[in-house]
């Protein structure tokens, strides 16, 4: 079902009109008669794909997919887990190198991006002109 609305129309009964295409009706919207637009519905979008799972196997040898989850393969698997996790808590109390801090202290003052803590800059004096006006005063007729 088509059906023609003018645009003043169109403009107060927005919310209604879609409604209506939402319904699967055609409306055609007209200027000074003449039509210039067409509402209709939106054919839903396709949900997306679920990710698959396993999405690596495909690189892996034939055996190394019949090995995937064996006992083997899980023991191996925790090994790597438990040494990941030694290497990381090593990391975190092993000391820093001996002259580390001395080496950073010494870019300290080469920043070239101002900060509040590079000193102070002098402020400027603020005119008590209005925005946009001149502080000038006007010239008048005589």
């Amino acid at each position: 079902m088509t059906r023609q609305v003018n645009l003043y129309e169109a403009k107060t009964n927005l919310s209604q009109l879609v409604e209506d295409a939402a319904k699967g009706e055609e409306i055609i919207i007209a200027k000074n008669g003449k039509p210039m637009a067409k509402l209709v519905v939106v054919a839903p979008a396709e949900a997306p794909k679920k990710r698959a799972l396993g999405q690596w196997a495909k690189y892996l040898t034939p055996e190394q997919r019949a090995d995937m989850g064996s006992e083997d393969w899980w023991r191996r698997w925790k090994e790597a887990d438990a040494e990941i996790e030694r290497d990381f808590e090593d990391s975190i109390n092993r000391p820093f190198p001996k002259g580390y801090a001395e080496g950073a202290r010494a870019w300290g003052d080469t920043s070239s991006t101002p900060t509040r803590s590079s000193g102070r800059k002098a402020r400027r004096k603020s005119s008590n002109a209005k925005p946009g006006k001149s502080s000038r005063p006007r010239k008048t007729r005589s």
